[in-house]
């Protein structure tokens, strides 16, 4: 089972000596991907439907939906040790990955990513990111990472306000690890992986609608993505 957050603050230090491996380069085949990313209750689904409505390109989770399984998705999340957790959703983000290649749509929305197993577990402690970079340093030119990561941004008070909105088991798990230290870490691992590629940005989704959220990540697109959403 995971540790609580809240047991150690381990020193920032141990963040800033790391760097990502080097991953595979971007495919000139196959489909865009942009992955939303983000603490629990920031809206990330919300944008993704969104997003998908307005541009007309699908969505997908970023891990594949045969690895959620409620039974052993809440074991993994829950009772897990966090390398076997970690290690079962990275699985899950490379399958994903690797399906979508194959796929015929020029871009395609991601509700979360690999960034996400390694947010939570650097969030808990930053040594566990020590460790799964040093896991995954092997293999990494075979793993593909998404074009563009945009990372909504909003308050610790602010999510949890969004997940009191939740029910049933989503609201449970995303609970787990709703304390203030567990979010701030989390945050500063996103700020850590924007140093480390230029391919991560962020958009404030505190205090705005879901519609702002969207025009906001729209205006990204057309920065980033003009061949595929134009200007």
């Amino acid at each position: 089972m995971p540790a609580n957050p809240d047991r150690t603050t381990p020193p920032a230090a141990v963040l800033q000596a790391l760097s990502l491996p080097r991953f595979r380069e971007p495919s000139t085949s196959g489909p865009i991907t942009v992955a939303i990313e983000g603490p629990n209750g920031a809206g990330k689904t919300t944008l993704c439907r969104a997003l998908s409505r307005t541009l007309g390109f699908p969505w997908c989770l970023g891990t594949d939906e045969a690895w959620f399984a409620e039974p052993l998705k809440v074991r993994m999340i829950r009772d897990a040790e966090w390398y076997a957790s970690a290690m079962f959703f990275l699985s899950g983000c490379f399958e994903q990955t690797r399906a979508l290649r194959t796929r015929p749509d020029r871009l395609i929305i991601m509700d979360r990513c690999l960034w996400s197993t390694l947010a939570v577990h650097a969030a808990v402690q930053f040594d566990r990111l020590e460790a799964l970079i040093a896991m995954v340093q092997p293999i990494a030119r075979q793993i593909q990472v998404p074009r563009l990561t945009i990372v909504l941004e909003a308050s610790f008070d602010t999510c949890q306000s969004r997940i009191a909105n939740k029910s049933g088991t989503a609201r449970a798990l995303d609970e787990l690890t709703a304390t203030p230290a567990f979010h701030s870490r989390e945050r500063e691992f996103y700020h850590w992986l924007s140093r480390q590629t230029p391919a991560v940005t962020f958009v404030d989704a505190d205090v705005a609608t879901a519609d702002e959220v969207v025009h906001k990540t729209l205006d990204l697109f057309k920065t980033r993505l003009p061949e595929i959403v134009g200007t």
